[in-house]
């Protein structure tokens, strides 16, 4: 069948519908680019907080005081912590947030008997420990507040923001209660009638949670179990047992897998219990280094010679050992951040990488009782004075 000729006219149409389509394809490809770039941009603005940098911003640039150093004589310092890239300092009465030129943004009171204060991101937890207490907030809110029936043991925020608390209770030794990030209810309750719940983290990414109890076996060793939970269902994922060793220390990593420290071992365990890594060491660690939602830990050993030495000892991401440190000098105190450990004896200050690389040597602060490292910056708290140190 011959092929009918198309006029002018025919071919002239055609040609306008296709300019058409390929008109509306554009205006679609842009409105999904947009769309995208929009959402791409909510995201980054909310996982970054970019109004609660800029709110810092504005209220470190009209905010009170001189800057740093900052007088503290005639106040009890328990605690320093990081809250973004601002400096929270805890007393036995009053806490504050300093901003990075040592203006303050905050300053307020807790009442609380034993303070105890744990920071994730732009978000600190402050409890009363042995009360039955405790709040959540950020720079210019508080978040969530809440009185348990039951004293509280321990209490940790998470990298998300997740809320754990263990608490006395009536017919057990002690109560697990697990917050998701806006704190409206309870999303998990576990209580051992044979084990005693020492500390908890929650994750949400993994929607689970971990927590070590304490009990003894039949030959009157301590055990260390780490319980795992799924949050959405109420079930235990799996429990590694670790005979012989008390726990200190537990966090989830970036992975969503536990980083546990107890006194004798340091370990990396899935959320079926499964072993990924681990470090053993023959003393008991002066300070625990474990912070929510990275990866490796530090830990530190007052070694008492006749010279007296500082070792510390840099864990990897599955807990492995890469590399241990000796500096002369008696230990002090002692921060780690998401990219330095800062490690204070006797008068200098040294700064690591996560490797165990020093980095720096800070100059003298003979009097420091604490140090705080928040990115690259460094802090300390002496007997009448907050400082940045400079290196």
């Amino acid at each position: 069948m011959a092929k009918k000729e198309q006029n002018e006219f025919e071919i002239a149409r055609k040609k306008r519908q296709r300019k058409i389509a390929a008109q509306r394809n554009r205006k679609l490809i842009g409105a999904i680019l947009a769309v995208t770039v929009l959402c791409v941009g909510i995201y980054f603005f909310i996982e970054e907080d970019v109004a609660g940098i800029i709110g810092d911003r504005i209220a470190s640039s009209s905010s009170t005081g001189e800057g740093f150093p900052v007088d503290t004589s005639g106040t009890n310092v328990i605690k320093t912590f990081a809250v973004g890239e601002n400096l929270g300092v805890l007393t036995d009465a009053v806490y504050y947030l300093y901003a990075e030129n040592g203006k303050q943004l905050l300053s307020a009171q807790h009442s609380f008997a034993n303070p105890i204060v744990e920071a994730a991101g732009r978000r600190f937890l402050i409890y009363d420990q042995g009360g039955n207490r405790l709040f959540i907030r950020t720079r210019d809110k508080i978040l969530f507040e809440k009185e348990f029936e039951y004293k509280i043991i321990s209490a940790d925020l998470s990298a998300e923001g997740m809320l754990s608390v263990v608490t006395s209770a009536q017919r057990y030794a002690s109560q697990l209660h697990v917050f998701d990030t806006d704190y409206s209810e309870e999303i998990f309750t576990w209580s051992s009638s044979n084990e005693y719940i020492v500390c908890a983290s929650a994750n949400e990414k993994t929607k689970s949670v971990a927590a070590a109890a304490l009990s003894a076996n039949e030959a009157g060793e301590i055990v260390t179990t780490v319980h795992l939970f799924t949050t959405e269902a109420a079930v235990e994922l799996g429990k590694k047992e670790f005979k012989g060793a008390s726990v200190l220390s537990l966090e989830y990593d970036s992975d969503g897998d536990v980083k546990i420290i107890c006194d004798t071992v340091a370990a990396t365990v899935s959320k079926e219990g499964k072993v990924l890594g681990s470090s053993g060491y023959s003393s008991v660690p002066v300070a625990v280094m474990n912070l929510p939602g990275t990866d490796g830990a530090a830990l530190v050993f007052d070694r008492f010679t006749e010279e007296r030495a500082t070792d510390i000892l840099f864990l990897g991401e599955n807990l492995e050992e890469i590399k241990k440190v000796s500096e002369s000098g008696k230990y002090i105190c002692c921060d780690r951040s998401e990219s330095n450990t800062a490690v204070y004896c006797s008068g200098k200050a040294f700064v690591f990488n996560n490797l165990g690389e020093k980095t720096a040597a800070l100059a003298d602060e003979q009097d420091a009782i604490l140090i705080e490292t928040i990115g690259e910056s460094v802090f300390a708290v002496t007997r009448d004075q907050l400082c940045k140190i400079e290196k």
